[in-house]
């Protein structure tokens, strides 16, 4: 089932090293921590976060389509509605 520890006087958890080596924690990773209800959590590395969001919406552009660009014009479209709300 698991493995029994106990936060410590300043709010940390240790996870075993074998608990580690099955996540693929390395020293220096930086983890997302996200609650799923009481007494319960996901702990996930940020870089597995990425690149799974990554993907997510990857189906609904085209190949020829920049994000960047399709951001970058939205903003310019935002300023110069604010631009024109300001007078």
């Amino acid at each position: 089932m698991g493995v029994r520890v106990s936060i410590d006087d300043r709010g940390r958890l240790p996870i075993p090293a074998e608990t580690r080596r099955q996540l693929g924690f390395l020293e220096g990773d930086t983890v997302m921590i996200e609650p799923l209800g009481p007494g319960e959590f996901r702990a996930v590395k940020l870089a597995d976060a990425v690149k799974k969001a990554k993907g997510m919406y990857r189906e609904l552009r085209s190949a020829d389509e920049s994000v960047a660009d399709q951001l970058i014009a939205d903003r310019r479209r935002e300023m110069k509605e604010d631009q024109a709300r300001r007078g």
